[in-house]
């Protein structure tokens, strides 16, 4: 009889996420606008999965967010980064919602923020509320959606989670209700192999032909060794052209299912593990990233409700493998691929790009590296698996270099500062030539000091230039009466910003800095004691310990 298997790697048990039950009438729509996507739940971000769905609010700030059901207020948040200003809501069915980048609260969370800001003299904060400190009514107004943190446009990120272990759940399967007609889509396909020794080769591309809109097929791939895949695809909705994440994909052979991946949900903690789910070293030289379909050793993601490690073996006959890549709302689209044995086939040669990466990582050890003026600390772990980079520290330049590899674990660096000239700090070169500020802090034996997941290279520069503060809308001596805000552009030429602070009339004031814009702001509120004559002092510091004072006088009515 001609035999057919599937290598399956023995793994733990698992939760299927498709068989979990969520509430599907119990949230209402955070927002009174019609809900268009601007991303989806699970899509692949620079170093996370995207753990809600951003919603656009037509270009603009602004609109009125509703809470999606009672509950109270257990954390609000506000940074310069991230989430910029959030709120999260605990509700009574057990799940939390989350409301990001927003423009402002509403004005009794407002009051309550601000009372710790002014409190704490600072911008920033981080606040866990007790069960009766902020009640929240179904669909009441608790905030206007904006463009705060790391946010590159106007929209509402919204987020449902279990409350007792904080796991992200994909919003959508709560009945949040997006029209979406259009099947995904798939860039490209590319094959992998094989050999018995473990070694995956390099992707190749594989042409795909339309056999009508769902169904897409692929010439005859002959082998000899074990094989599996991987795509690049998106998926949009109806009412906007955004490309956005694929919900599910699965794959057969012939028939009978090897592995299915469907964003339902994943907790916080596996979200640096992306790297694991993409070929991460073809998306840094290509910049696109596949989709693996096979599950490698270090990969212990649990969005997978079926699990092998995807590389099927095929001798002595014809196979189909199939793929199937459908949205939340069950569009799909299939690819079949015809599987030929033929042992004329040539055997997979070795990738030679770790030539130059001399030095063997064996994941379960840790490394220290200590040179004359340096010194690399690599915990157990950090690549989760067996990695080969170069290590080296040559002509006040220290070297780790390998950009083809992922790193799950912060490696430590010391640097010896050469001098005493005020500036200095220790600066990072990755390999596209981007120099970027790494550190400026110094142990007590003169050392920079950095935990960082960056490979690159590391020396000592300088930065002797101060940083710059410019009045917005308004110079020295004006009358701002009929302002609302005082607005200042401050930038930094080489390090950035480290911090800032804005002083009126000898009293700290709530300056808010938009680091996109390069601007902090003060919104004239209850804390401003009113008098015609005003001082304005705003201090910033740059990364570098550079700082700069200005001050200006305004005029104002009681």
């Amino acid at each position: 009889m001609k035999s057919l298997f599937i290598i399956i790697l023995s793994i733990t048990p698992f939760l299927i996420n498709s068989q979990t039950k969520y509430p599907t009438n119990y949230f209402s729509n955070p927002l009174q606008i019609p809900l268009i996507l601007n991303g989806n739940f699970g899509e692949s971000r620079s170093n996370h999965f995207h753990s809600g769905i951003d919603i656009k609010t037509k270009f603009k700030e602004g609109f009125k967010v509703i809470s999606a059901a009672e509950g109270y207020v257990s954390r609000i948040k506000v940074s310069h980064g991230g989430f910029g200003k959030a709120i999260y809501i605990n509700h009574p069915n057990g799940y939390t919602t989350v409301y990001a980048h927003l423009k402002k609260f509403n004005n009794s969370i407002e009051k309550f923020v601000k009372r710790f800001q002014y409190k704490k003299q600072s911008y920033e904060v981080d606040l866990y509320l007790k069960s009766d400190d902020l009640k929240i009514l179904n669909n009441e107004i608790i905030g206007f959606s904006g463009n705060t943190g790391s946010s590159s446009g106007p929209h509402l990120h919204f987020e449902t989670r279990k409350t007792s272990s904080q796991k992200a759940i994909n919003p959508l399967l709560f009945g949040i209700e997006i029209k979406d007609t259009r099947r995904p889509t798939v860039n490209s396909l590319y094959l992998y192999k094989k050999d018995k020794s473990g070694y995956i080769s390099e992707p190749s591309k594989v042409v795909l032909s339309k056999i009508n809109d769902s169904t897409f097929t692929t010439e005859k791939i002959k082998l000899n060794s074990l094989v599996s895949f991987g795509l690049s695809g998106f998926d949009r909705q109806d009412l906007a052209n955004n490309k956005n994440g694929i919900y599910e994909i699965s794959t057969f052979l012939d028939g009978n299912l090897i592995n299915l991946m469907s964003f339902d949900s994943f907790f916080f903690e596996e979200s640096i593990k992306i790297n694991t789910l993409i070929d991460y070293s073809y998306y840094i030289k290509n910049k696109e990233r596949i989709l693996k379909l096979f599950i490698e050793e270090e990969n212990d993601l649990s969005i997978y409700s079926k699990k092998n490690n995807g590389f099927v073996d095929v001798t002595q006959r014809t196979s189909i493998y199939k793929i199937k890549a459908s949205d939340i709302k069950g569009n799909y689209i299939t690819i079949d691929i015809p599987l030929v044995y033929d042992k004329t086939i040539k055997k997979i040669t070795t990738n030679s790009q770790n030539i130059s990466y001399s030095k063997l990582i064996d994941n379960n050890l840790k490394y220290d590296f200590n040179f004359k003026n340096s010194s690399i600390n690599i915990p157990k772990n950090t690549f989760l698996k067996n990695r080969k980079i170069k290590i080296e520290h040559f002509n006040d330049t220290l070297k780790i270099i390998n950009p083809y590899i992922a790193v799950y674990k912060n490696i430590k660096i010391k640097f010896k500062n050469p001098n005493s000239n005020k500036g200095n700090y220790l600066a990072v070169k990755d390999h596209e030539g981007n120099e970027s500020f790494a550190s400026s802090k110094l142990n007590p034996l003169n050392y920079f000091e950095l935990k960082t997941k960056k490979t690159g290279l590391y020396y000592i520069i300088n930065d002797s230039i101060s940083p710059m503060i410019k009045p917005i809308k308004f110079k020295n001596g004006d009358w701002v009466s009929d302002e609302k805000y005082l607005k200042f552009k401050i930038t930094d030429k080489e390090s950035g910003i480290k911090k800032y602070k804005g002083k009126i009339n000898g009293k700290w004031m709530l300056f808010e800095y938009e680091y996109k814009k390069n601007q902090i702001s003060y919104e004239f509120d209850s804390n401003y004691l009113s008098k015609s004559k005003n001082e304005v002092e705003i201090e910033i510091e740059d990364m570098a310990g550079n700082s700069f004072i200005k001050t200006y006088t305004f005029y104002r009515d009681n």
